[in-house]
């Protein structure tokens, strides 16, 4: 009797498991890691490049942790409030609000195609009061190798990374949830030929 409900409660966790249609996330499962610590992904953007005719049908893909948030001033303009990790990607797309799915490598050199990363950046202590945002050399460590994994479906996207930073570490990072978007980031001031 006691062996027919073990298989019972094993057959149950089984179909459990098995039988849910959508993968659980919680908190930790959006995250981004380098150099033995790990950040939880709390807010992610994609955010249009605007002002600069190098930066066409460029976006910048961001993930915030907690104490970072991203906003609208002007309208669509962004601006970023707070203090804490951040890290982004330049990547290219002719779509205005979506990225094209499957795998994209960085791509330092142009010209770019869809999908390409020309830049990758991360900081572990961004903080507004600095101005800094995108690809200032004071920002941190650039990426110099990897590839992101798009997968997006209506809303939702789901996204895992892996790169080589120009120190030699690794980052791996995953992120699963909504992108914030319609914002724009004027890069008229910024110097690319430097």
């Amino acid at each position: 009797m006691k062996s027919i409900f073990t298989r019972l409660g094993f057959t149950f966790v089984f179909y459990f498991f098995i039988g849910c249609e959508e993968p659980f996330y919680n908190s930790y499962d959006n995250h981004f890691r380098v150099a033995g610590k790990t950040t939880i992904i709390s807010s992610a953007a994609l955010v249009e490049l605007s002002g600069n005719n190098l930066l066409n049908d460029m976006k910048a893909l961001l993930f915030a942790s907690d104490g970072i948030s991203f906003m609208a001033k002007n309208e669509k303009t962004l601006h970023i409030k707070g203090k804490g990790q951040l890290l982004g990607f330049i990547i290219h797309s002719n779509s205005t609000n979506d990225l094209t799915n499957g795998d994209h490598y960085v791509n330092l050199r142009p010209p770019f195609k869809e999908g390409d990363i020309a830049i990758g950046f991360y900081t572990m202590n961004w903080d507004e009061s600095k101005g800094i945002v995108f690809y200032e050399k004071t920002i941190g460590p650039s990426l110099l190798a990897g590839k992101v994994t798009v997968l997006q479906k209506q809303d939702l996207i789901s996204l895992t990374f892996n790169f080589t930073d120009e120190d030699g570490n690794i980052l791996t990072g995953v992120y699963n949830g909504p992108l914030k978007k319609n914002l724009i980031y004027k890069t008229d001031h910024i110097d690319l030929e430097n």
